[in-house]
């Protein structure tokens, strides 16, 4: 637990908790919102934000992403967090002025009005709907399209996506009502024949077979209610540990959903904010049995594009780059006494250190998650066999795991090359 003041009333809150995660169970309010409890931190809103003295130095951060620390102090509502908040209610207003919620949020800061021009939209643009579709129920069928006031989330091309399952959580978190893709796959699904109108729980992954007897009228149907009934909210967030366990092979390499990415090769997994990082089953392959591994000391601090630790495997060495700034705090003591545990689970108990990121939603932002991270990988194993066919005499299949001994059958050119066209940063 961490000891930490907010408003000047010390409260504690376990380690890696969010500023505001902290604030709302110890009953203090920090307005919010794109934040939710069951989705990726995306601190897009700034409503949450909070001035934070660490140090004797006071910064501006957003609640959502800032991890409590000890004995740090902080504001909620001073008069500049007021000004901001007014500001960030006037421009919402501006660009959703007919948004009864919006309307009532900006009133309980005491705006009435805007300054600003009047747009026509009912989307506020908090990202909760493509956040669940991409993370939760792993469909990606919506994503964020144009710039400015044309920003909004869509399918590709504006046309019906054959991704969306119809689970309906896109328009159950949505704040004011602007997502409305349920509605329109409804209609869709109805001109189906009867065979193809797969109830939606199917579509989930809930059941295995179920043909919607009901025209797709869900809140007529036992089924539906009794999900709702046990779910306590919407049904899809009860998938949400089984589908980050799940995970998938790219050509010959494993790809974990419950990780992110970066060109480097290092995975990356959110844990109480920070991130926990290791090797991915790319690098795993590439040098087989990891026989020996030099890490940077504890707390010190670690540049983007410089080395965050050099593993040797089959007598050939790769240095491993973060592309963000930050401190280990913490190093897997297992993997300090037996190095071949990093090869022979790289993504459980071969992880490799706990990092403490400078700023933890840049950082987010940088790496592959997701359908990125699958045609990221695709492009890799490509090049990879591309480069393997050009430059040495092995017959690889690009369907089955590389040999075991792969780095040793390599000479220091063509490593050389795997290096830097697989892990040094670009530009090096």
């Amino acid at each position: 637990m961490v000891s930490l003041f907010i408003d000047g009333q010390k409260i504690q809150a376990k380690d890696g908790t969010s500023i505001l995660e902290a604030a709302l169970e110890a009953g203090i309010h920090i307005p919010h919102l794109c934040y939710n409890k069951d989705l990726e931190t995306y601190g897009g809103c700034r409503l949450c934000m909070v001035e934070v003295t660490e140090n004797g130095f006071t910064r501006l951060q957003p609640s959502c992403a800032f991890p409590v620390k000890k004995d740090i102090e902080v504001k909620t509502n001073t008069d500049r967090l007021i000004r901001g908040r007014k500001l960030i209610a006037e421009l919402l207003l501006s660009r959703c002025p007919d948004v009864d919620f919006v309307r009532n949020l900006a009133a309980s800061f005491g705006v009435e009005g805007t300054r600003f021009t009047k747009g026509h939209s009912d989307c506020i643009l908090c990202g909760q709907c493509v956040r669940v579709c991409r993370d939760v129920v792993k469909a990606q069928a919506i994503d964020f399209t144009g710039r400015g006031r044309d920003r909004y989330p869509k399918t590709p091309f504006d046309m019906p996506s054959e991704d969306c399952v119809g689970c309906g959580s896109c328009t159950y978190v949505c704040p004011t009502g602007a997502m409305k893709m349920e509605h329109e796959n409804v209609l869709r699904w109805r001109r189906l024949p009867g065979p193809l109108r797969k109830c939606r729980y199917m579509r989930m992954g809930f059941i295995p077979h179920k043909v919607c007897p009901n025209n797709y009228e869900c809140w007529n149907c036992e089924v539906d209610q009794k999900m709702e009934d046990l779910a306590a909210t919407h049904p899809v967030f009860m998938l949400k540990q089984t589908r980050e366990a799940e995970r998938e092979k790219i050509a010959q390499f494993e790809l974990r959903f419950d990780r992110m990415y970066n060109e480097g090769h290092i995975w990356a997994k959110k844990i109480n904010g920070y991130f926990r990082l290791g090797i991915d089953d790319f690098t795993r392959q590439l040098l087989g049995q990891i026989e020996e591994i030099q890490m940077p000391k504890p707390n010190s601090i670690i540049r983007s594009g410089e080395p965050i630790w050099i593993i040797t495997g089959n007598g050939k060495t790769l240095h491993m780059y973060t592309l963000f700034e930050g401190k280990p705090i913490h190093m897997n003591p297992d993997i300090l006494d037996k190095p071949p545990l990093i090869g022979m689970d790289p993504y459980d108990r071969g992880w490799i250190l706990t990092f403490e990121p400078t700023d933890l939603l840049h950082a987010a932002k940088g790496l592959f998650k997701g359908r990125s991270a699958k045609e990221w990988l695709k492009n890799v194993a490509d090049r990879l066999h591309a480069l393997i066919e050009g430059n040495t005499n092995l017959n690889l299949s690009p369907q089955r795991p590389l040999p075991h001994d792969f780095a040793g059958l390599l000479d220091r050119d063509v490593w050389r090359k795997i290096e830097q066209d697989f892990f040094e940063p670009k530009g090096a």
